[in-house]
């Protein structure tokens, strides 16, 4: 006679905020592919710098002010957005509301600032192989930040209405690791695009 173990599935929910829900494991498993992404990414850039005459071709680094602002920014929302989680941590939807709205707006200005920047560059993707990466590491990006801005709207407008409590917010811990990750992978762009040249440029 086959036996048949049941289960208690009374506590399983794919709401819990932790290592127990499916989506949980989802965003860690989206971050770890795009992390692999922007590994990729900086590994060609070193490549072909490595391998140019002069890097970048105009022979001048791109200016410094407005990507260092926009990193300012990403990392002032990271910091909005942790104080987003810890309010719902503590059954605060007010602060939770506040802190993703801010966090919103800081990254839309991102993309406004981002956006004058890359209309302003004086190459197009296929003139050459720095503009080629360079592109793409922007393009990148810059989609990724376009995402997380949309997503983290939704959350903003759910917390408003009062969606959200400390037993059902899985929502915002995937949409706040989500951020983190998109704002933390500015850092080694920043620090390939903007930098790499005044330090090893040819």
């Amino acid at each position: 006679m086959r036996v048949i173990n049941e289960i208690d599935a009374t506590n399983m929910s794919r709401l819990h905020p932790d290592q127990r829900a499916p989506l949980w494991w989802g965003i860690l498993g989206l971050i770890t592919i795009e992390s692999a992404v922007v590994l990729a990414f900086c590994v060609s850039y070193l490549y072909l710098a490595a391998h140019a005459e002069v890097w970048p071709p105009s022979g001048t680094a791109p200016p410094l002010l407005w990507p260092s602002i926009n990193l300012g920014l990403l990392l002032l929302s990271c910091m909005t957005m942790y104080a987003a989680g810890q309010g719902i941590n503590h059954g605060n939807k007010r602060r939770l509301a506040i802190g993703v709205t801010t966090s919103v707006l800081l990254a839309s200005l991102v993309l406004v600032l981002r956006t004058k920047e890359l209309m302003a560059y004086d190459f197009n993707w296929q003139d050459h192989a720095y503009g080629s990466i360079v592109w793409t590491i922007s393009g990148f990006h810059y989609v990724h930040v376009t995402s997380m801005v949309l997503g983290s709207t939704v959350i903003a407008i759910l917390a408003w209405r009062g969606y959200f409590t400390r037993e059902r917010q899985i929502g915002v811990v995937v949409d706040t690791n989500y951020w983190y990750f998109v704002c933390i992978a500015w850092v080694p762009f920043y620090l390939l695009l903007y930098w790499g040249p005044r330090l090893y440029g040819n």
